[in-house]
C-alpha cells in the first residue's frame, strides 16, 4: 500500500466519523426541540387553568360560605405553582396539589344546591376539567417524546455522542 491509499482510507474514516457526529448531534437537538415544544404546549394549558382559578374561586365563594381555609389553600397553591416555569418534579407536585384541592371543592359543590345553580361556576369548572384533561393527554405525548429521546440516548450508535456532548437523561412526568 502506498501513502496515498493510506491517506484516502484515513480521510474516509475521519469523514465518516465527522458525518456520524454531526447527524447524531442534530438528531439530539431535534429531539430536545420537540421536548421543549411539547412542554410549551403543556405549560400554556397549565397557565390557562391558573388564569381560570380566580373566577372559579369567586364563584365558589359567592355560593358557599365557611370554606375560607380551602379557598386560601387553593390561592396559595396557585401562587406557588405559577412561579415554577420549568418542567420539574416540583412543578408536577404543585399541579397535583392544585388538582387535589379542586377535587375537594368539586365534592363540596356536589352537596351544595346553591352552587349547582350557578352557571358561571359550572362553566368554569367544566373548562378547568377540559383543560386539565387536555394537559394530561399532552403530557402523555411529552413523555413519549422523552422516552424516544432516552431510548436514542442509550442506543449503541448514539451513546458515544450523548456522552461526549453531554446529552443527559430526561425525566418523564405524571400530571
Amino acid at each position: 500500500m502506498d501513502l496515498v491509499n493510506i491517506f484516502i482510507i484515513v480521510g474516509a474514516i475521519v469523514f465518516i466519523l465527522i458525518l456520524w457526529t454531526i447527524v447524531g448531534v442534530r438528531h439530539f437537538k431535534q429531539l430536545q426541540a420537540s421536548v421543549a415544544n411539547q412542554w410549551e404546549i403543556i405549560a400554556a394549558k397549565i397557565r390557562k387553568r391558573h388564569d381560570l382559578i380566580p373566577l372559579f374561586i369567586e364563584s365558589f365563594r359567592s355560593n358557599v360560605a365557611g370554606q375560607d381555609a380551602l379557598v386560601e389553600q387553593l390561592i396559595a397553591e396557585r401562587s406557588i405553582a405559577s412561579k415554577e416555569y420549568t418542567p420539574s418534579a416540583n412543578k408536577m407536585v404543585y399541579e397535583h396539589d392544585i388538582s387535589a384541592t379542586l377535587e375537594k371543592i368539586y365534592e363540596i359543590a356536589k352537596i351544595n344546591p346553591e352552587i349547582l345553580k350557578d352557571t358561571v361556576f359550572l362553566e368554569v369548572k367544566s373548562e378547568i376539567i377540559d383543560i386539565f384533561q387536555s394537559a394530561v393527554n399532552d403530557t402523555k405525548k411529552y413523555n413519549d417524546i422523552i422516552r424516544e429521546y432516552n431510548r436514542n440516548r442509550d442506543s449503541l450508535w448514539l451513546k458515544p455522542i450523548s456522552r461526549i456532548f453531554g446529552f443527559g437523561i430526561l425525566n418523564i412526568f405524571d400530571i
